[in-house]
């Protein structure tokens, strides 16, 4: 276990971004790998998902569309590995 104090991954902006329960889920599913030190990946993404593949496909295309995740390394169609972005970067809606 890593012995320095890290802030943890998730940023409450997601809950006013007016995304789908899916979307935000799997957001909150990768944070959770980040905090655990775990790669995001589809392939771990899947390990932890309740809902179908599709669902998370969706899901994670959201995200990325909302520069929420950004993808760094794909090897279509076995596994896809994402990074997090910082949510001052998101692409917000406009009000």
């Amino acid at each position: 276990m890593n012995a320095s104090w890290q802030k943890p991954a998730m940023d409450q902006k997601i809950f006013k971004m007016n995304l789908s329960i899916d979307t935000v889920s799997a957001y909150l599913l990768c944070c959770s790998l980040t905090d655990a030190g775990t790669t995001v990946s589809t392939k771990n993404l899947t390990h932890v998902w309740n809902g179908t593949k599709e669902a998370l496909t969706g899901a994670l295309r959201q995200l990325e569309k909302s520069g929420i995740v950004q993808c760094i390394l794909t090897d279509y169609p076995d596994n896809t590995v994402y990074k997090l972005v910082s949510a001052q970067n998101w692409n917000t809606p406009e009000p």
